[in-house]
């Protein structure tokens, strides 16, 4: 009977812990040589398990910014009823985020937002937000301007209950969590490093017919944020 490569061991053992929810999408693993360590195993063999799980998408790896969870993690996509959803930490309570600076207006759609709402006029809301006192977030909204002339700067944070105000509740909202690095102007808006691990989450809400109303894309800075669903 052939002999299981010790890469695949290693690799078996992180899957599960990414499946679990172990390693949520946008943890910042050791370096090879530390996990090496943990699993018992050579820094090659490590290395081979890790480069094995980035081709399946599990991890994303750049060189100088370290091993991140990525996109393709189970938990990265839900659909569900608008408010079936919700932001967590790791330890299981609610990520609260209020508004702290904002701005709002109207502009025109890109290509793609007006091939999405079928319209080139959109309302938008950009804020960013805190948890706890601190810069946590960053958000992105964008509405028909038909939908919704203007945007609340003090609304809500969920989108669900954002267009809510704007009396048009969703019939259902999409939502999809992701790894990303932030750059210098991301690092600069939430104080942080630059190269710091954010969950990036967007929410697409669309109404009974199937029309598409609403955008939001959160970029989110708390250590072991999470999208969990009820």
């Amino acid at each position: 009977m052939a002999r299981t490569p010790l890469y695949k061991s290693a690799e078996t053992e992180m899957l599960s812990r990414i499946k679990s929810g172990d390693w949520q999408i946008g943890r910042r693993l050791p370096n090879e040589f530390v996990l090496a360590e943990e699993f018992g195993v050579s820094q090659g063999t490590m290395r081979r398990a890790l480069i094995s799980l980035e081709g399946m998408g599990y991890l994303s790896r750049k060189p100088g910014r370290g091993t991140l969870v990525a996109t393709n993690a189970p938990q990265q996509a839900t659909e569900s009823p608008a408010a079936a959803a919700e932001l967590r930490l790791s330890d299981g309570s609610e990520l609260v985020l209020e508004p702290f600076r904002a701005r709002a207006g109207t502009r025109t759609a890109t290509g793609a937002e007006a091939d999405m709402f079928g319209t080139v006029r959109l309302s938008y809301l950009e804020r960013t937000l805190k948890h706890k006192g601190a810069r946590a977030a960053l958000e992105e909204v964008s509405v028909p301007e038909a939908i919704a002339p203007a945007l609340d700067e003090a609304g809500p944070t969920d989108l669900a209950a954002l267009l809510d105000t704007s009396g048009a509740a969703p019939a259902r909202i999409t939502r999809r969590a992701s790894a990303e690095i932030t750059d210098m102007a991301l690092s600069v808006a939430l104080s942080v490093d630059r190269h710091t691990a954010l969950l990036r989450v967007e929410s697409r809400a669309y109404d009974a017919s199937g029309r598409a109303i609403g955008l939001q894309i959160l970029r989110i800075a708390v250590q072991g944020a999470m999208l969990s669903q009820e």
